[in-house]
């Protein structure tokens, strides 16, 4: 064990005697690791690197969201300097562990959270401290990179594609007006990452982890993220429950129809997204697993460009992208 990790937990759990176990999960430049002491007892460990900036952001919005209300894990001890955070232990259950129950036994869960992140969206932005770092708002530019990091890591490295010049223009035009659609929805705080695996289950209630990346940006790219979630398959009737609960916590002045298109042209933003760090995770980082979940991805994108009707482009290349594989893997 490390000696300064060492000192710093035998510091916080009084010289106790403890054993340290690596918990390998997500794709990020973070260290997890569970702490048991002698009776059992046991906290989990985090050390985070300054690879991605916003880590050192994670502390300051966990008080953050405890004050509003929202479900977080508690800090016990914390050492900025070294970049060391000790914290309850929420157990190994999340969202997605429960992903084979019936919906039954699953619709609360979704309910709760939702109910939760509905908080974090309704926050007025003026309310922020002047001093309260968070990472790049969502505008053009950030539209742009996740757009360009699906082209890149998805469709030229995973699915081996060069597009013709036309096809190019076509999606390039596209997405610029996915870009300008989704910015003129009022911005709020979104999580950035909402989806199953970064959802908790602790004593029954939902909590939230991996909030990092918290920003301001389009409530219904969080919204994609759980209900387009690739790593869990929802049916429509499922999709279509979510759809009508968090329009009645929301009450907008507007339509559940307008809702819902705006939902899918933020899930198609989304989905991009989470298919471009798939190949990239999979591929350059050489984390293998990610790429199980490019299928479920591109499904779910294929089924958002459908729904949306305003992205033939995305949707032609989406389409283009499943034979691919589908000849790849036979």
């Amino acid at each position: 064990m490390d000696k300064e990790i060492e000192k710093f937990l035998s510091k916080h759990l009084g010289n106790a005697d403890f054993k340290l176990e690596p918990i390998k999960k997500g794709g990020s430049d973070r260290s997890f690791f569970r702490v048991y002491l002698a009776d059992k007892t046991s906290f989990i460990f985090m050390q985070y690197g300054m690879e991605v900036e916003e880590n050192a952001y994670w502390a300051d919005i966990n008080k953050f969201l405890a004050d509003i209300d929202i479900s977080v894990p508690q800090i016990v001890a914390q050492d900025i300097k070294k970049h060391f955070i000790l914290l309850t232990d929420l157990g190994d259950v999340d969202l997605w562990s429960k992903r084979t129950l019936s919906w039954n036994k699953r619709r609360d869960y979704y309910f709760q959270v939702l109910t939760q992140i509905r908080r974090m969206h309704a926050y007025p932005l003026v309310r922020l401290p002047a001093d309260f770092k968070l990472s790049e708002s969502y505008g053009p530019e950030l539209y742009k990179w996740e757009q360009n990091y699906f082209l890149e890591n998805l469709v030229r490295e995973v699915c081996k594609l060069e597009l013709s010049p036309s096809l190019l223009k076509d999606l390039w035009a596209e997405l610029e007006f996915l870009s300008a659609r989704l910015q003129k929805i009022e911005p709020c705080l979104i999580h950035r990452d909402f989806q199953s695996q970064n959802i908790m289950i602790n004593n029954d209630k939902t909590v939230l982890i991996d909030f990092q990346g918290m920003r301001k940006g389009c409530l219904f790219y969080d919204l994609g993220s759980l209900i387009c979630d690739p790593y869990v398959t929802l049916t429509t009737e499922e999709r279509s429950e979510l759809f009508s609960f968090y329009y009645d916590l929301m009450k907008p002045a507007y339509s559940l129809d307008e809702f819902v298109n705006n939902f899918w042209e933020a899930s198609a933003q989304r989905l991009m997204q989470a298919l471009g760090a798939y190949g990239f995770l999979g591929l350059k980082k050489n984390k293998p697993a990610f790429l199980d979940h490019v299928d479920n991805g591109l499904n779910n994108l294929l089924i958002a460009t459908t729904s949306a009707q305003t992205l033939p482009a995305l949707h032609e290349l989406v389409s283009i992208c499943i034979q691919k594989i589908d000849k790849m893997t036979k």
